[in-house]
């Protein structure tokens, strides 16, 4: 009787000890974790060069052309997120030539999803963004007067 009373709490211990093991599932902060933070517009490229500050020297990136351009996203560890960026107008004038300008700066927020280094503003003013190391990418892959892609850095 001893022996089976042994037998039989060792292997109740054993089944709490099983039970009570580590979930190896990953928490959902961690993730998100590589998205969350302020995020700076580096490029708004466009697919022919131009050269809207008049200084000689044509770029794709027309962030490097106008200063005007800025552009910053706040992503929240709480799913939400916020940003302010500058609208830029491109208008085609003659040929490969065509106008760029900085026009107002919109405010926008919202909540967010996160998967496979995919982000989704879950807005229609935005496409899904593709996370590379530190860049996050909108890819639009339009032609002029269109834009390219948007390129914002984590700070």
């Amino acid at each position: 009787m001893t022996y089976f009373k042994s037998i039989l709490s060792f292997l109740i211990l054993s089944v709490l000890f099983i039970s009570c093991s580590s979930d190896d599932s990953s928490d959902s902060s961690d993730e998100i974790s590589p998205v969350v933070g302020i995020w700076s517009l580096t490029e708004l490229n466009i697919n022919i060069a131009q050269d809207p500050n008049e200084d000689g020297t044509a770029s794709t990136n027309m962030v490097d052309e106008l200063p005007c351009i800025t552009g910053v996203i706040n992503i929240n560890a709480s799913g939400t997120w916020t940003a302010t960026i500058t609208v830029v107008n491109i208008t085609p004038v003659t040929g490969d030539f065509y106008v760029v300008r900085c026009s107002e700066t919109i405010s926008y927020s919202g909540n967010y999803i996160f998967t496979n280094n995919q982000l989704n503003l879950n807005d229609s003013s935005f496409s899904a963004f593709s996370l590379s190391g530190t860049t996050l990418t909108e890819n639009l892959g339009d032609n002029l007067p269109g834009v390219l892609n948007y390129k914002y850095e984590k700070q």
